[in-house]
């Protein structure tokens, strides 16, 4: 695709404020290459917030601004991909996305409602939804699929009542595992099995 350009027009309507095109196009490529050992980063960016107000870091929108957008298509505020080129390996870890809620301190108590993740909808009253609509989908683009859904590591104090993973000990759940959720504020259980389902 051809790239540019990365400058502002100034103009009284949406189109003319803002770099148009026509077809497919890269409005803004940079290419970084790290040729040495330790960590890098392309972009680094730190907001701080030091008083009671709120805000975002970066905040990115995928608007679909007509009739039938994306048709046999897709528009995302946010495709991150984590490639690992051809003939090439990884050692450690590779992540498309790595969302880490990170707390300092010693023995903080940051209060609050804190998560590595949220999953928001933000839909106007009266709509009618599709049958296809979820927080969370899952898709395979590529002729492999992927093994596993999840890949949990357990938590400190390994399947303890505190840790993330807790063994059932129940008469009809023996040797059982349980991922323990929050449902409207009460605690549940997602049940799970050592034993192979059958077709």
């Amino acid at each position: 695709m051809p790239n540019g350009p990365n400058v502002e027009a100034i103009g009284s309507s949406t189109a003319a404020k803002s770099p148009c095109a026509v077809g497919a196009h890269n409005f803004r490529r940079n290419y970084f290459y790290h040729l040495a050992t330790g960590d890098v980063r392309a972009t680094y960016e730190d907001l701080y917030f030091n008083s009671t107000g709120a805000g975002e870091t970066l905040r990115l929108r995928g608007i679909a601004n007509g009739l039938l957008v994306a048709t046999g298509g897709t528009v995302n505020a946010l495709h991150a991909t984590g490639r690992v080129a051809a003939a090439k390996t990884v050692s450690g870890a590779l992540n498309a996305i790595r969302a880490t809620l990170e707390v300092a301190g010693t023995t903080p108590t940051p209060g609050g409602t804190l998560a590595a993740l949220q999953l928001d909808s933000n839909i106007v009253t009266g709509a009618t939804m599709g049958a296809n609509d979820a927080y969370i989908r899952v898709t395979d683009s590529g002729a492999t699929a992927l093994t596993n859904f999840l890949n949990l590591t357990t938590a400190a104090g390994s399947e303890s009542a505190t840790a993330l993973f807790t063994t059932f000990k129940t008469a009809t759940q023996v040797g059982k595992m349980g991922l323990k959720i929050r449902v409207n504020g009460a605690t549940r259980w997602l049940l799970a099995t050592d034993t192979a389902p059958t077709a």
